[in-house]
């Protein structure tokens, strides 16, 4: 790429990028600063805090006084007994709180913005990325070796559309400047729909809303000034409303790469990028500029389409996604699919607060949940107030008041402040002359002064918007329709979610035709007059049923098919725990709902003995410690440990604990007992389903316990006809995920890995550790922690003293664009891990990397023979053709039964493979392990070493170096902090290491977290 443009791409890869403010001058644009209770119309007033305040209305007082005072200089201020805060403003005002160092974050959010970053709509194949490494090698991806061959073939329709024809007419490329490039996106809008530039440009032309604009006719420049105070028919502000709008052809467009790219003619530059970009926002032009509907990224949302309450205040709206991608065959395609999103229903704001947390009573009660407490000497928000902020921050409300002068005006949620209606003061003016009098009023005096208005809840903090200085009472503000809801869901909206999501495949695909029918592609006025054509009938696609393994059981295997799913009667587990047990005790709380009597309990005893027995477990006491547990639970679990130790003299191998609910709270501390405090492996069980005493609940339960003390369930039997046989070589499966906290939870980033450790992929050993906050790329420090003691348990227990010759790293949870730093980050940590166990030697070893991924739109809709009895793909379909990426190593696989709604199969992408296998070799295997799954008699949708990297993952947050008096910190039993305490302890920002497993008996190379 040419200097002239990387200085391009550089150029334009700055969308997003917040430029830096004045007092009162930002570029081309005149600003009064200060603001007010009514917006605009109160420019001019002064609000103060209080004398000495350092708190946010000290920031806004400072700013209207000076506005007040006619200068955009030096603040003036006003004497006031308003309280005073700690907190300070962006705009103002000293905060006497402790610096904080900022937190670990992932070095990758952190780096300018890239060329692609202007592309995230499209769906892009990884090689793409090498666009952004200017200085660099570009990163070499391995090329599709070919396709598979064994099995049958069957056809499917994919949810996806053939691009048939492009734009054939010249495209000019133009760069955009509004004032300095540097406003915001809503004013660049408006300057963009202004009646000066239409008249000057004429349509149509295309605008991304930022830098770039395309159109078939050539302007050369265009410079103009737009008023938007004349545009909006207001009176004229003298042109402090005023912007400089100028249009520069760049370059002109030659959509025909495309199809050369796609055809292998010429390599991926910026000029091919140019024009995909073009065609992207010419997909999207007409729909997002529709008033019908709401645009979020990828998807469209009708503001007259289906949707369903969920409680708490939030609804969900269907809506349809649409993502252009490059694709096999030497085609452009266009992925359509459902969206599902969550908004804010239409109503108060206080109401909505009241809804979504269930323990406030009223409107009272949020005021005394948000009353500031004391804090040397300083007022300080409560947690509730912070919870607030976090969840209203960047939510568009409208002020509804008697005599508002700007009814309609939307206003963006900045922060709560710490002063109420009764506390923040402002600077009086004349009704007649409208100057500042020097009075000061509380915000309530004013609002009855002016408005006639008395405020029914004046104890409530203010709320403060994104406009500079704007504040309103909280009882005013109105949610707009239309507001996404980022937050997580609670159960039961959880609950509802899935039942108005999920859905079987004909009435999935009658939802995809529908939102095809609204994108109305045919009538769409850009896409005629550029000649973009679209074919209206979904592709077709010839895909692959797999043939099945057999499950390989202790005393038979059995043949499933197509079924994908079996049974454990009558059979044994392949491999049963290697050393017999008879240390094992029994718990039982007595707290909660569900009973169960003495007599119950050793029924449930024997009968849980002869199940594993008859499974081909070694028993060899059928009578364990049993007690009642009725204190803490980490004092249940030590004596219940010592118990079980003291009456057979030896450490405990397993114990069980029948607890009367799902507490996952109860769960989690029960397992960082067991886990790290005593080393021992321990299962959970329900009251409810023991005092049914049904065997296959029993049955499904063993398959854990057998796991965890040493066993294994089964084994895959490749088919003949298979293009996977074995493992011809000592073979290591390394799996790796990430997770990340929920919405609102202060949990780290939590890495986990997992090592096969056995000869065919069936048992794996896990280990975790926090990975710094929102980090997606697994630490140095991680990989020689964690995977180290993980390789020498290999080595020592299956490899014979001998380091692997084949190692299989399959990592879920990055995006396309990170599979360079997969490559370049953490596979030479593989291999250095590995390395370090050579003695002195050189590891010669081969690696393949494979990605797993679920977030994706791809869907399939097979003929009546590769479907089950509901139309969705039979266990093994296999697509590699028509919607994968031109020739980069990828496939789709379903390894899975449906239990219910539309089954998604899994993307993977081969990055390396120094084996050079064949196709089938790696799609064989990776269907066939879905079979190995421990704790299930179903094949699972996605390869067991990455599913197991889930669990753990999920099991590991119990193992947070935390006192149980700080609750849950995340997942299903986190609730976002609704009191009005303040936090016992100082936020972390580094992220604090786990407690370690104690190994006593060797629970790190168990299955512990299954």
């Amino acid at each position: 790429m040419s200097g002239a443009a990387r200085k391009r791409g550089a150029g334009r890869a700055t969308r997003g990028q917040q430029p830096s403010e004045t007092s009162s001058r930002r570029g081309d644009r005149l600003q009064v600063p200060g603001g007010g209770f009514d917006g605009p119309a109160s420019r001019g007033t002064a609000s103060q805090s209080g004398p000495g305040s350092t708190g946010r209305g000290a920031a806004s007082a400072a700013s209207s006084a000076a506005s007040g005072a006619g200068s955009p200089s030096v603040p003036q201020e006003a004497p006031s007994q308003g309280p005073s805060s700690r907190r300070s403003s962006q705009s103002g005002g000293q905060s006497t709180r402790a610096p904080q160092a900022p937190p670990r974050t992932d070095p990758a959010r952190d780096k300018p913005a890239r060329y692609t970053d202007q592309m995230r709509n499209i769906d892009l194949p990884a090689s793409f990325y090498n666009i952004d490494q200017l200085y660099s090698l570009p990163t070499q991806y391995i090329k599709r070796p070919g396709f598979n061959n064994t099995g049958k073939v069957v056809g499917a329709n994919i949810n996806a559309f053939h691009v048939l024809r492009y734009p054939s007419v010249k495209v000019f490329q133009y760069d955009v400047t509004i004032g300095t490039g540097g406003e915001k996106r809503i004013v660049n809008r408006k300057v963009w729909n202004s009646r000066a530039r239409k008249n000057a440009t004429g349509p149509p032309v295309l605008y991304d809303g930022n830098r770039l604009a395309w159109s078939m006719r050539d302007y050369n420049e265009i410079r103009l000034m737009v008023d938007l105070d004349q545009e909006e028919a207001r009176p004229s502000r003298n042109g402090k409303n005023t912007f400089r709008l100028s249009i520069k052809r760049t370059r002109t467009l030659d959509i025909s790469l495309i199809q050369q790219y796609l055809e292998g003619r010429v390599q991926m530059n910026e000029l091919v990028a140019e024009s995909i970009m073009f065609l992207d926002h010419l997909l999207r032009e007409t729909p997002s500029s529709s008033p019908q509907f709401i645009s979020i990224r990828r998807s469209l949302f009708r503001r007259q389409g289906q949707r369903a309450d969920l409680g708490g205040g939030i609804e969900v709206w269907r809506g349809v996604y649409q993502s252009m991608r490059l694709a096999e065959g030497k085609k452009m395609i266009i992925n359509v699919d459902v969206a599902n999103t969550c908004f804010w229903r239409p109503t108060s704001l206080t109401s909505a607060i009241v809804t979504k947390w269930k323990e406030i009573r009223d409107v009272n009660d949020i005021a005394n949940r948000m009353e500031p407490y004391q804090s040397n000497g300083h007022r300080d928000e409560t947690e509730f107030h912070k919870t607030l902020e976090r969840v209203f921050k960047g939510v568009e409300v409208k002020a509804t008041y008697k005599g508002n002068p700007f009814p309609d005006k939307q206003w963006k949620i900045l922060r709560f402040d710490i002063n109420n209606a009764l506390e923040e003061k402002i600077e009086w003016k004349d009704p007649v002359t409208k100057k500042p009098t020097g009075e000061l009023v509380t915000v309530a005096q004013y609002f009855k002064r002016k408005y006639n208005i008395t405020l029914q809840f004046p104890a409530l903090r203010l709320v403060e918007m994104t406009r500079k200085g704007v504040k309103y009472p909280m009882e005013f503000l109105f949610l707009m329709e239309g507001q996404r809801y980022g937050a997580k869901l609670d159960e039961i909206q959880t609950a509802n979610m899935i039942k108005f999501a999920v859905s079987p495949p004909n009435v999935r695909l009658n939802a995809i035709n529908e939102g095809r029918s609204w994108l109305n592609w045919d009538n769409d006025e850009y896409l005629r007059n550029y000649g973009l054509r679209i074919n209206q009938v979904p592709i077709r696609t010839m895909a692959r049923i797999l043939p099945a393994p057999g499950i390989k059981f202790g005393n038979k295997t059995e043949q499933v098919g197509t079924r994908g799913r079996w049974d454990l009667k009558g059979k044994t587990f392949l491999a049963r725990n290697p050393q017999e047990l008879f240390s094992w005790g029994v718990g039982v709380f007595t707290t909660g709902r569900s009973r169960i009597e003495k007599a119950q309990i050793d029924q449930f005893v024997l009968d849980f003995a002869r199940a594993y027995r008859n499974h081909g477990g070694q028993v060899a006491n059928a009578a364990p410690f049993v007690t009642t547990l009725n204190q803490d639970v980490g004092a249940a679990v030590a004596f219940l440990h010592q118990s079980t130790g003291n009456k057979f003299q030896h450490r405990p191998q397993l114990l069980i604990f029948l607890v009367s609910d799902r507490n996952s709270f109860h769960y989690l501390r029960i397992k960082k007992s067991c886990d790290c405090r005593f080393g021992v492996v321990s299962q959970v069980m329900q009251i409810s389903q023991v005092l049914k005493g049904n065997p296959q609940y029993y049955s499904n339960v063993l398959m854990k316990v057998n796991a965890k003390l040493g066993g294994t369930t089964a084994q895959a039997v490749p088919h003949p006809s298979s293009g996977f046989k074995s493992f011809s070589v000592p073979t290591m499966i390394i799996g790796a995920d990430v997770s990340h906290a929920s919405p609102g939870s202060h949990q780290a980033s939590m890495a986990a890995l997992t090592v096969s450790y056995d000869r065919f992929g069936g048992r794996y050993a896990a280990a975790c550790q926090t990975n710094g906050h929102r980090v997606e790329m697994i630490s140095e420090a991680n990989w020689q922690n964690i995977l180290g003691p993980l390789v020498q348990g290999w080595i020592e227990n299956v490899g014979g003293n001998r380091v692997p010759q084949q190692v299989y790293y399959i990592r879920d949870g990055v995006s396309t664009n990170q599979f360079q730093q997969v490559l370049n980050e953490e596979v030479p940590q593989i291999r250095k891990v590995i390395q370090s166990c050579m003695n002195g030697h050189t590891w010669d070893g081969r690696v393949t990397v494979i990605i797993a991924n679920k977030r994706h739109h791809i869907r399939s809709f097979p003929d009546k023979e590769g479907a089950d009895n509901k139309g969705n793909p039979l266990p093994g379909m296999l697509i590699e053709r028509d919607v994968t990426t031109p020739d980069e190593f990828d496939f789709y696989l379903y390894s899975h039964i449906a239990l219910q709604g539309t089954s998604r199969p899994v993307h993977y992408s081969v990055l390396l493979d120094e084996a050079k296998h064949r196709p089938e070799v790696i799609q064989n295997m990776i269907y066939e392990h879905c079979y190995q799954y421990m704790r299930s008699t179903t094949s699972v949708s996605l390869h067991p070493a990455v599913y197991y990297a889930h669990l753990a993952s999920n099991r590991a947050k119990a193992h947070e170096d935390l006192p149980a008096t700080a609750g849950p910190q995340g997942g299903p039993g986190y609730k976002q902090n609704a009191s009005n305490r303040s936090p016992d302890q100082p936020s972390e920002t580094e992220a604090k290491p786990l407690m370690p497993l104690f190994n006593a008996n060797k629970i790190v190379f168990a299955m512990w977290y299954i």
